[in-house]
Formats: structure tokens, C-alpha cells, sequence
């Protein structure tokens, strides 16, 4: 009877395996400055961690040092984030002058403002393309990975050596919707970079003939040309589009639930006036001919041979 009044304290040894399971640890430590944290990882079933809450001591001096200081994690965060916006500086530029102009003002205004550009601008020094293009990109996925595997680790030293698959870092299934657009984006964006500037620079040993008709010449290669261009550059603006909005959403500290009508309505938009002016581009300047389409299709055909 007395039990009935004053149940007894379940015991350590009492509970169960599957009580045990339920308790799931956050995937990593952060500040409370931090709430951006990694916008590569989703794990929306893994809490965060509360103040109170530590790393194991193997990894304590890796994400985070004593009194106040700033540990490995917060330098990557940083990273990550700064050289996001180092990258968009040229991918707002390059938006404007290769889709933006030539929608509203035409192609010969595109070219123009694309040349302009590109020698005063990401080409005015022998190697400010390539900090501001490659530079920011390696470094932007390269922090990306490096917060992953930092993560990784600290689910191991949680778990006592192996986390549970569910909760892996590298699970293609718990990778946010900004993560995978943005990994999606990484090899058409290697091929586009490949075709409009690899190629003319391995040909002519610089870009100085390739204009927004160079990049319209392409839809005009064979029967299937229109097709492959139009489904490559529809799916290589649509993931951009996505993740572009959605991490700046996320380094803004913008919830994707309350926001997600206006989120959804700029990434259409912006992929609408990239397609758009993409279009006119193409309708406009049509097949080159001459000795310059002769040197555009060597071009394509250079490309697709590597390819």
C-alpha cells in the first residue's frame, strides 16, 4: 500500500535500452552568438545544446577554449559565412550584366556592361578574378566540409566511438535544403565555368572573344542543343536561385516557417529575371556565323571532348 502514496524512484539499472535511445544529444557546441551555426545541417530532431551542456573533453579545446575565447567552430562558422558573401559580390555583378541588362536593355547593352566588368572589376589585377571567384568558392566548401567533419567527431566522442546512421553527418538524408542546392550547384557550376572560361583560355589563352553570344551560340549546337542548354542552365538556375535566398535567410536568422511564402516568392523571382534574361539572349543574338561561329563551335567542341 505504501507504494501507492510514495511510488518508489526507479533505479539507474532499470532503464532500458530503448529508454536510453530517446535521448538524443545535440550534433555540436556553439555560442550563443552562433545561431547561424551551419547552415549545411538540417537534423531537425537533434536539439541544441543548452549552455550547461559541454563537449567531451577530447574535444573541448577543439570547439571552444576556456574564458571567453573563440575555438575552432566559431572561426569556421565565419568562414563560411563571409566568403558566401565575398562570392555573391560577383554573382550579383555577374547577374546584372549577363541577365539583368540584356533583359531590360538588350543584348549589345549586356555585352557592354559585361565587358565593363570584367576589366575594371574581377579582371582589374592579375589575380583579383581569382580570389573573388575560385578563392571565396574552395574556401566556402571547404569550411562547409570542415564544420561537417568537426561535427562528425563530436557525435562519435558523444557516442563513445560511432553515432547512430541516422544522426551521421554525412547522411545524404539529413543534409538541409540549402546544403544539398548548394552541393547540386557545385558541378554546374564546374561546367559552366569550364565552357566560358577553361575552354576560351586553353584555345586562345584568354576570354577576350567570349560575350553573351558565345553563351547563345551553344543552344544552337545540332537538334538537341536547345534541349540539353535549356534543361541545364533551368536546373543550374533554380538551385542557385534556392540557395542563395535560403542561406542568406539563414545567416539573416529569417525562419524558413514564418517566412516561407516571401522565401519561396524571391527565389522564383530570381530565377525568373535570370531565366528571362537568359532567354532574350538567346532569341536575340541567335547562331553565329562566320569565322567567329567557326571559332564558337571549335570551342564546343573542345568542351564536349573533355567533357
Amino acid at each position: 500500500m505504501a507504494d501507492l502514496y510514495f511510488p518508489r524512484t526507479r533505479d539507474d539499472d532499470e532503464i532500458s535500452l530503448i529508454s536510453m535511445r530517446e535521448v538524443i544529444p545535440s550534433p555540436i557546441d556553439y555560442d550563443d552568438d552562433d545561431d547561424e551555426f551551419d547552415i549545411t545541417d538540417s537534423s531537425p530532431s537533434t536539439p541544441t545544446m543548452s549552455k550547461s551542456q559541454t563537449l567531451p573533453h577530447n574535444l573541448s579545446n577543439l570547439g571552444g577554449s576556456t574564458g571567453g575565447g573563440r575555438g575552432l567552430a566559431f572561426w569556421l562558422v565565419r568562414t563560411q559565412k563571409y566568403s558566401a558573401y565575398a562570392f555573391l559580390s560577383f554573382v550579383g555583378i555577374h547577374g546584372c550584366t549577363s541577365a539583368l541588362t540584356p533583359l531590360l536593355l538588350g543584348v549589345d547593352s549586356g555585352n557592354s556592361s559585361l565587358l565593363l566588368a570584367r576589366t575594371y572589376f574581377y579582371q582589374a589585377t592579375p589575380y583579383t578574378e581569382l580570389l573573388l571567384i575560385p578563392g571565396t568558392l574552395l574556401l566556402h566548401l571547404t569550411s562547409s566540409v570542415a564544420l561537417r567533419v568537426y561535427r562528425h567527431f563530436a557525435q562519435r566522442a558523444r557516442y563513445g566511438g560511432r553515432a547512430p546512421l541516422s544522426l551521421s553527418t554525412w547522411r545524404w538524408r539529413n543534409f538541409s535544403a540549402v546544403s544539398k542546392t548548394g552541393w547540386i550547384a557545385v558541378p554546374f557550376l564546374a561546367a559552366h565555368a569550364g565552357l566560358m572560361r577553361l575552354v576560351p583560355l586553353c584555345v586562345d589563352g584568354d576570354s577576350s572573344q567570349v560575350g553573351l553570344e558565345y553563351l547563345a551560340h551553344g543552344f544552337w549546337q545540332g537538334r538537341w542543343g536547345k534541349w540539353i542548354g535549356g534543361v541545364f542552365y533551368v536546373g543550374f538556375v533554380g538551385v542557385v536561385s534556392h540557395h542563395l535566398v535560403y542561406g542568406l535567410a539563414s545567416y539573416w536568422k529569417i525562419p524558413p516557417q514564418r517566412k516561407r511564402k516571401l522565401l519561396g516568392a524571391a527565389t522564383v523571382g530570381t530565377a525568373a529575371l535570370w531565366l528571362g534574361g537568359l532567354s532574350r539572349v538567346v532569341v536575340q543574338s541567335g547562331r553565329v556565323g562566320g569565322y567567329l561561329g567557326r571559332h564558337y563551335d571549335h570551342f564546343y567542341q573542345v568542351f564536349f571532348r573533355r567533357v
